[in-house]
């Protein structure tokens, strides 16, 4: 049995998690919710932590479906 090779090509900084998200979806996506997707349970992304910085996975990143948050009148 063969382990896939992580590849550094395959992992993303939070902030180019959320340009990347952005340009999928259309809408701004901040690098706050990549680090929010990451701890929930609902739509699991892959985590690899390099010290002090976090890496996701580019393809679980890319397989999230984000809704728009709505504005409303008074904020």
């Amino acid at each position: 049995m063969s382990k896939r090779i992580n590849r550094l090509e395959d992992w993303l900084t939070a902030g180019d998690a959320s340009q990347q998200l952005s340009e999928k979806m259309g809408f701004r996506v901040p690098p706050q919710y990549i680090r929010s997707l990451a701890k929930s349970k609902r739509q699991p992304v892959r985590v690899q932590s390099l010290g002090y910085h976090q890496l996701y996975h580019k393809d679980d990143i890319l397989a999230c479906k984000v809704k728009q948050k709505i504005k409303r009148e008074g904020e």
